[in-house]
């Protein structure tokens, strides 16, 4: 009996010992509090102890412990954190951080391909959030864009634009425009409307990079790249649906629909736009776009994403005014039938593999199938001599496929991470021109065009870009970064001229293969969560385009530009009072480029492009803001600049020296918003637009004074209803985005008078 009792006890013993060591285990899920989108990457800690996970690619985590009711502290970069316990998880397992007050020094960002602190990246960086743009309320890009320091993004109508950061307003190859990541259109073949392609309704955040990339990116990331980051699918059923006008004759309506179901995230949004009847003659537009993007857990490690998007664009191409039809105030267009054709369908899928908390892999595949066609304005001419007019229509398509393949290894015992990538992108593309003869009436109007069959240009070009890239970066001190990065970049262009023997145009056919490596060094020294400071140097380049190439009769021998950028910055938080907060930012940049791509006139009168031009930019760029808990807010953006000619000499005319056109000294954009807490949920704000004066050509004899736009917007949110409302250039101010002047005289592409807006939106958001 004895022996019976001693084993019953130690059997007890047992089954408590094994009962003190059950696990316990807890799940939920991560979110934007405001957004519903998953939290990648959310960091959770049992408080007291090194246990911890992080949220999977749906915001999803789970956690076993031995207690039955650990407190878990929940974290995100940009974010206040949370503290809860496990009881209080399991009564909303769905858990919505809100962002912190000071999110602007602690930004996620894609300098290389990996979420960063923003105090680890030594570069100039902006991020414009979710929150921003649908306060803004923009009917293009340029709207919301223009509030970063240094950008300025001129509108040209109908989602058409042109950009300017650290180089002055150019439509050459300088900017790169990515899409998650990925660029939207391959090396060789540069747009500078690229935005239009674009689907406006699935947008999340904006982030510029400021300065060369291309140790990252490869190139054409010269002055600066837009990063278009999209919607992420929600943890809960989610939709919403917008419609907005104009006075200037647009019609737009939104919508969007996203979930999880299990293991998997759907997400659609889109949205259709129509102008008629706007403010100048000739700018009639049809605009849509769709995006689907599906999201799959594989396993609690390995993650997949894919999404599909398709946009197009019908817009009517209105042209400039000249002089006299600008400032008499005379909005009739010379342009009849000149219009923009654009259909561009992408599509992506990304494989994530964590192998271990300090190890990851991104596998990714990509395609897209572009065709832009035109008869562009800028093309209709008529000779000065004979009378006649003339111009072109042309067509450039291509099929795109590649990968893109990076290894993320972190190293604890050198506190240090290693980034390695391969990328390669095979695109062929087609381009053809013919010739038109134009018709012009007696009162200048150009109003119809005949197909003599006479063809151009019609040619085939494979593009083929293979890029390997690496960067590591050190921390031999708790405040001290260091990085390093380096890219290797190899294009190949074989171009076939499809054109008879016969013809007077056209290229003959031929391979051209250009090679280029491109540093970057960087240091960031953060001094406190509230204030640091950075340097690097990075050099970027810009192989000549196809059209610099192969549009000629003959084949120049060319190589590309070189960018050699320096630059130093800091940014500094400070709480002025329990009230008021304020943080400021700098950027300081000098930029030279060689082997600019001009064209020169030969000996026999025709015209060849060469590497001939240097150039030099430097600036000054700032940002200042500040809240009060009153529900004030201010902040200031803006930049001092100087772009211009070290030697160059086109045509004859040494420019060395003058400033480099279309490149104001002076940019910025304040606005102050109100939230007044008597009335929740209202939100104003007033905005200043300001762009200083520039030449408008080489010679520096002719400059556009500039201009200074007022906005005013007004948003209420009342349940699920969302109205706003605004008035762009509330002054009414006759202003151009970009001026020109040459030997054939001054022209300007007018920009917007006063209009109003408004728009109505309705969100359901599930509370399963």
């Amino acid at each position: 009996m004895k022996n019976i009792q001693q084993g019953i006890i130690a059997l007890l013993a047992l089954c408590y010992s094994l009962g003190a060591y059950a696990q316990n285990t807890f799940t939920g899920s991560i979110t934007d509090k405001s957004t519903g989108e998953p939290l990648i990457g959310a960091e959770i800690l049992i408080v007291n102890t090194t246990q911890g996970t992080i949220t999977n690619t749906l915001g999803a985590f789970s956690l076993s412990s031995a207690e039955e009711n650990p407190t878990l502290q929940i974290s995100y970069v940009g974010y206040k954190p949370l503290q809860l316990t496990a009881k209080e998880l399991l009564t909303s397992p769905a858990i919505g951080l809100e962002p912190a007050t000071n999110a602007l020094e602690q930004v996620v960002v894609s300098a290389n391909r990996e979420r960063e602190l923003r105090s680890e990246v030594p570069a100039a960086i902006s991020t414009l959030s979710l929150t921003t743009i649908e306060e803004t309320a923009p009917n293009t890009l340029d709207q919301v864009l223009n509030k970063v320091p240094g950008v300025f993004v001129a509108d040209l109508a109908n989602e058409q634009h042109m950009t300017a950061i650290r180089q002055p307003i150019s439509s050459k190859g300088l900017f790169l425009y990515l899409e998650d990541g990925l660029p939207t259109r391959p090396t060789g073949v540069f747009n500078h409307n690229a935005m239009n392609e674009l689907n406006q309704a699935a947008i999340s955040s904006i982030e510029v990079i400021r300065g060369p990339a291309s140790s990252t990116y490869g190139a054409e990331a010269i002055g600066g790249v837009i990063n278009v980051i999209t919607k992420k699918p929600t943890l809960a059923p989610t939709a919403q649906a917008a419609i907005r006008t104009n006075s200037n004759g647009l019609y737009r309506a939104d919508a969007s629909a996203s979930t999880t179901q299990g293991n998997t995230g759907f997400l659609v949004a889109g949205y259709s736009a129509i102008r008629r009847n706007g403010y100048f003659e000739h700018s009639d537009m049809n605009k849509y776009g769709a995006t689907l993007k599906v999201t799959q857990v594989l396993s609690p490690k390995t993650d997949l994403n894919a999404s599909l998007t398709y946009a197009y664009l019908l817009t009517d191409m209105t042209g400039s005014l000249d002089s006299a039809a600008f400032y008499g105030g005379d909005v009739t267009s010379q342009q009849t039938f000149t219009n923009r054709e654009v259909s561009a369908l992408r599509a992506q899928a990304t494989l994530h593999h964590d192998w271990t908390p300090n190890a990851n892999t991104t596998a990714r595949i990509f395609g897209r199938v572009n065709r832009l066609g035109q008869i562009p304005s800028y093309r209709i001419r008529t000779d000065r001599t004979t009378g006649s007019s003339s111009g072109t229509i042309n067509e450039r398509s291509f099929e795109s496929i590649g990968t893109l393949l990076q290894h993320a290894q972190k190293l604890p015992q050198l506190n240090a991470q290693l980034i390695a990538g391969l990328s390669i992108d095979h695109s062929p593309t087609d381009y053809f021109e013919e010739y038109i003869s134009v018709d012009r009436d007696e009162n200048g109007t150009y109003t119809s065009y005949e197909q003599p069959d006479s063809l151009l240009t019609n040619n085939s070009i494979v593009l083929t870009n293979l890029g390997s890239y690496a960067t590591l970066k050190l921390s031999p001190l708790e405040k001290l970064q260091l990085s390093a990065s380096l890219r290797y970049d190899r294009f190949q262009y074989l171009h076939t001229n499809h054109l008879e023997p016969s013809a007077f145009s056209g290229s003959p056919d031929a391979r051209s293969t250009f090679q280029a490596i491109t540093p970057k060094i960087g240091v960031t020294l953060t001094l406190s969560p509230s204030k640091g400071m950075y340097a690097n140097y990075a050099q970027g380049f810009v192989p000549p385009q196809v059209g610099e190439l192969y549009n000629g009769v003959k084949v120049p021998t060319l190589d590309p530009s070189i960018y050699h950028s320096y630059e130093v910055g800091g940014w500094y938080a400070a709480q002025l009072s329990d009230q008021l907060r304020a943080n400021l930012s700098l950027s300081l940049y000098q930029m030279s480029a060689t082997n600019q791509i001009i064209s020169v006139q030969l000996d026999d009168g025709t015209y060849q492009n060469r590497n001939a031009g240097e150039t030099s930019s430097r600036g000054i760029e700032y940002q200042l803001q500040a809240s009060h808990k009153a529900g004030v807010s201010f902040r200031w953006s803006g930049a001092f600049a100087r772009h211009e000619f070290v030697t160059f000499v086109e045509n004859g005319n040494d420019y060395s020296g003058n400033e480099m056109p279309h490149g104001a000294n002076v940019q910025y954009n304040w606005e102050v918003s109100y939230k007044p807490s008597f009335v929740p949920n209202l939100g104003v704000s007033l905005e200043n637009q300001h762009l200083g004066p520039y030449w408008m050509n080489s010679d520096n004899t002719r400059q556009y004074d500039g201009f200074s736009l007022w906005n005013v917007r007004a948003r209420y949110q009342l349940g699920g209803f969302q109205l706003s409302a605004a008035i762009l250039n509330l002054s009414d101010e006759l202003w151009s985005p970009r001026a020109s002047a040459s030997s054939w005289g001054t022209t300007y592409t007018l920009g917007i008078p006063r209009t109003w807006q408004l728009s109505i939106g309705y969100q359901f958001k599930s509370t399963n």
